[in-house]
């Protein structure tokens, strides 16, 4: 058997919370981790995002979840859902010993084909909870109709220092840099066709090229570039020297990461036309069909807003940092009062 390894920050000193997730990373939970000043564990065996292996890992990985629990013997847990097993097996503990647990709910878990049949389960475990985190006011009235105690927090704001970024623009088009994953429910091709039609554009399609069809990348046109994966200050730089960010999905309810990194750096915003977005980023972006046609008159609307949409885009992100804060608050002080 093939395992990542269990891994803890070691730089933190509190013991009273942990934080728990079923995945060899996971970018939100690490960050909510440090800002609770908390040990984050990531407890994964075999591969990741392969159901063929789920029940074999899932036995495995609960076991782990008990003992490093045991081991631990913290106040308050924090655990992620999906996979809903993770909070089921933190439920059963805090049972036994009178633990409180926190469920932060990835919104996938309550809308997608694969975890859809089981939200009896999430329901149970969400009235359960000390408090549930979500990421949409649509599901934080769905967990209260359940009867259960529900914060809004979203992917936390970021302090960005851009005067650290390099601009790496080799083009003298419209550059747009598209967050992407090669993920099913982003469709790739639909740019691809766009581009096609907009060649005053250039387009940085970001993600692993492994995981891309190969059709896509032996066919695209001459102002595609697909950058491969890229992080940290490589990610950051290509953002930054793009003149707007695209961010596709055909998910109806999710809320898009890349996004909101765009938009933290003030940049206007291609995204389709899905419920969530559109609530979130009131300002600063052109919403979608998610059709070549959609796309080509997004970008061509852009182009003759983005002086104002830059703005709008940079004026929403200060107002939304200051609900995220408050936010945030009312969660250390739920925390805080139980281990007082």
């Amino acid at each position: 058997m093939v395992s990542v390894p269990l891994k803890a920050d070691t730089d933190v000193k509190r013991t009273d919370i942990i934080v728990m997730v079923w995945a060899p990373e996971e970018n939100r939970t690490a960050t909510y981790a440090r800002l609770l000043n908390a040990p984050v564990f990531y407890i994964h065996y075999l591969l990741y995002k392969r159901p063929y292996v789920a029940p074999f890992k899932y036995v495995a990985q609960a076991l782990k979840t008990w003992l490093v629990l045991i081991q631990q013997r913290p106040k308050v847990v924090y655990v992620t859902n999906p996979p809903v097993f993770a909070p089921l097996c933190v439920f059963l503990y805090c049972k036994l010993t009178g633990t409180h647990y926190i469920m932060d709910t990835h919104s996938p878990a309550l809308f997608s084909r694969r975890w859809g049949w089981t939200l009896p389960l999430q329901r149970f475990l969400a009235k359960h909870a000390m408090v549930n985190l979500v990421d949409q006011l649509r599901f934080k009235q769905l967990f209260e109709s359940w009867g259960a105690k529900a914060i809004i927090l979203e992917k936390p704001p970021k302090n960005i220092n851009d005067k650290t970024f390099k601009n790496i623009s080799t083009s003298n088009k419209f550059d747009i840099a598209v967050i992407n994953t090669f993920a099913v429910d982003e469709p790739v091709d639909i740019i691809l066709e766009a581009a096609r039609q907009l060649p005053e554009a250039h387009f940085y399609i970001m993600g692993d090229k492994k995981l891309a069809k190969p059709d896509d990348l032996n066919n695209a046109p001459e102002n595609v570039t697909f950058t491969d994966y890229l992080l940290g200050e490589d990610y950051w730089n290509r953002v930054y020297s793009s003149r707007a960010l695209m961010a596709l999905t055909t998910y109806p309810y999710s809320l898009l990461a890349g996004a909101q990194d765009g938009a933290t750096l003030g940049k206007p915003l291609l995204l389709s036309k899905q419920p969530a977005l559109e609530d979130y980023f009131p300002k600063g972006a052109i919403f979608m069909e998610n059709t070549a046609e959609g796309l080509v008159s997004g970008v061509k609307a852009l182009m003759a807003r983005e002086a104002e949409l830059g703005k709008d885009i940079t004026e929403m992100v200060e107002i939304q940092a200051k609900a995220w804060e408050q936010n945030f608050d009312t969660l250390v002080n739920m925390i805080e009062a139980v281990n007082s």
